[in-house]
């Protein structure tokens, strides 16, 4: 097996970015101005990930754990339990040049000796401060060699492919420390980052126990409002309520009740659902029924369920093939939305009594997605379709966005009413953006990580990992929205200054992840798939704060290679997440007291 050569740039940029990460700024400036003048500009910088370097490292003492345990002899690297204290204790100073003082007087009030830069003409400086220390540079070591790793644990360089003829800069070539690009690095207890546990999720697990009935397929699972914190399920002959305990008591599972709603048919599949109130549930499902010749029939039906699941109301059985319902809570209104795979059909319900819609609109190609954006107002998206309908007294075309992607989720933000929303066209994939400051142009964005699948909003002022403009002078705060992709990276924008990245956040061991989540207070942040959960606290860490594994259930409890829908929600009140895959339905946090 051939091992992957380290060079000199490799170990010198993971370490230089380990400084920054843990808060040594005026370390990572001396380990910059010794090395190289642009860490960033090395070929490999923009792949390597947050704590790569610790990464590295736990993961080189795992596989030296069970090396020792499968050789049956003792490790080879012991730190003990005692590691001194945790954290820096240094004062908290940010080293930036944000604050448009340079890098070395900075860096002098921080106690650090570094090499003046060039005086600028016209421009009258402070001398530097000298400590007394010389340093001085190897000529033979060049950066970019391999490191060689003997067997018995030494290194060594090996001889440059440099010739002889190349010149090494010198010292008095060396870039000053005013040319550098220095991120804002934090000196103070940042490195809580590197030293904080990520909480297991997986002893407070409660599963729902899984449908062995091929019959009965789950297709749906949506969270109640906060009148109703349970659990509707829905799919191919099935509507269920759970209603899961908060607490199971010391050493026992919490307790899962489960309660069949009743429809007017046998055979039949839930294509769409939507929460009214507490008590209240539209659903569109297709009835498989035979005529008197034996034929097979599809009727589709809209029906009401009321009084918590003990009554129902067909609403309409000519409302086709629904795949999107939307309820306007404020005006009290059902958007329907469904397609023949061609075109597209927009229904809205003025009265759920009412058996003929209020209001009719067709599209020309199919429809997959829809939302209210106000009380009379929503977008729906398609195949080369993005379009903002008005209900006034008729149904009315707001605007119609020029586009050529075929758009298949939406996201709405009411505070900024930015809509964010993503899409395919060709074998690319695009997350797109519209703004109220823009409302006429809809912004995209090819989408940098592979097969995108699901997206969130936070909105609201943030501070912390995301507070992008210091000082309190940012005249727009962000809009967080997330993106999460099946290659494994969340990863959060600023919806305000679109197409601005500000975070890339790898998921639990890279897993897949076809869910994303803002908890409903915009605390913690979830991402998942059929392999792992990841939970974030968005304010204080990148680092994960809770993690969960599907490898530590056996098969009867979750299988990720079930075939199936996979969803994610949160409970109304943020304590508890729910995935489900097929039949397959769990709680990997119950309760969620890591904020």
């Amino acid at each position: 097996m051939t091992v992957e050569a380290l060079s000199s740039n490799v170990v010198n940029y993971l370490v230089w970015r380990y400084l920054q990460e843990a808060g040594y700024g005026n370390a990572a400036l001396h380990l910059s101005r010794c090395w190289i003048r642009d860490p960033e500009a090395l070929p490999f910088a923009k792949s390597v990930q947050p704590h790569t370097l610790i990464n590295l490292l736990q993961d080189g003492l795992w596989f030296d754990k069970l090396q020792a345990e499968a050789g049956n002899v003792e490790q080879r690297y012991h730190f003990g339990r005692d590691h001194g204290r945790p954290y820096s204790v240094r004062n908290g100073t940010l080293l930036t040049l944000d604050q448009g003082i340079p890098a070395h007087e900075l860096a002098e009030q921080a106690n650090g000796a570094v090499q003046e830069p060039p005086p600028k003409k016209g421009v009258k400086r402070k001398k530097g401060r000298t400590n007394g220390l010389v340093e001085t540079r190897v000529s033979e070591q060049v950066n970019g060699d391999v490191m060689d790793v003997e067997p018995n644990g030494a290194t060594h360089v090996t001889n440059s492919v440099r010739a002889e003829s190349e010149a090494v800069a010198s010292e008095a070539e060396s870039p000053t420390v005013a040319e550098l690009p220095i991120s804002t690095l934090s000196i103070g207890h940042s490195t809580e980052i590197q030293t904080e546990v990520i909480a297991d999720l997986a002893p407070n697990t409660t599963f729902i126990p899984s449908l062995k009935d091929a019959e009965r397929v789950v297709h749906h699972t949506s969270w109640g409002p906060p009148e109703a914190p349970v659990l509707l399920t829905a799919g191919k002959s099935l509507l269920n309520i759970h209603v899961i305990a908060k607490d199971g008591g010391k050493n026992s599972t919490p307790a899962v009740n489960t309660v069949g709603l009743k429809l007017p048919m046998n055979k039949y599949n839930i294509t769409a659902l939507s929460w009214n109130s507490s008590t209240e549930v539209t659903v569109s499902a297709r009835e498989e029924c035979v005529n008197e010749t034996g034929e097979k029939m599809m009727i589709d039906k809209l029906i009401k369920i009321t009084d918590g699941g003990d009554d129902y109301q067909v609403i309409s059985s000519t409302a086709g093939l629904v795949n999107t319902l939307r309820w306007n809570k404020e005006k009290e209104l059902l958007l329907s939305i469904s397609t023949d795979g061609e075109r597209g059909s927009i229904k809205v319900w003025k009265n759920s009594n009412d058996s003929i819609p209020a209001w009719i609109d067709f599209t020309d190609t199919a429809i997959f997605d829809a939302l209210w954006i106000s009380e009379s107002a929503f977008v729906v998206c398609g195949i080369q379709l993005f379009k903002i309908y008005e209900i006034g007294e008729s149904l009315t075309t707001q605007r119609t966005l020029e586009t050529q992607v075929t758009w298949e989720r939406l996201k709405f933000e009411p505070t900024s009413s930015i809509i964010a929303a993503l899409g395919i066209d060709g074998q690319s994939s695009f997350l797109g953006i519209l703004h109220p400051n823009d409302s006429i142009n809809l912004q995209t964005h090819e989408y940098p990580d592979q097969y995108p699948t699901d997206l969130d909003f936070r909105s609201g002022t943030t501070t912390g990992l995301f507070d992008t403009a210091p000082f309190g002078k940012s005249p727009s705060p962000p809009t967080l929205l997330t993106t999460c992709a099946m290659s494994g990276a969340v990863r959060i924008w600023d919806a305000n200054a679109p197409f601005k990245c500000l975070k890339r956040l790898p998921t639990t061991e890279d897993s897949q992840a076809f869910g994303v989540a803002f908890s409903p207070n915009g605390a913690l942040l979830a991402a998942a798939g059929p392999d792992a959960v990841t939970v974030w606290d968005v304010e204080k860490r990148e680092v994960p704060i809770a993690s969960w594994r599907a490898r530590e259930w056996s098969n009867d409890k979750w299988d990720p290679g079930v075939d199936g829908e996979f969803t994610l929600g949160w409970d109304p009140d943020g304590s508890r997440l729910s995935i489900a895959l097929g039949n397959q339905a769990s709680f990997p946090v119950h309760p969620l007291n890591l904020s």
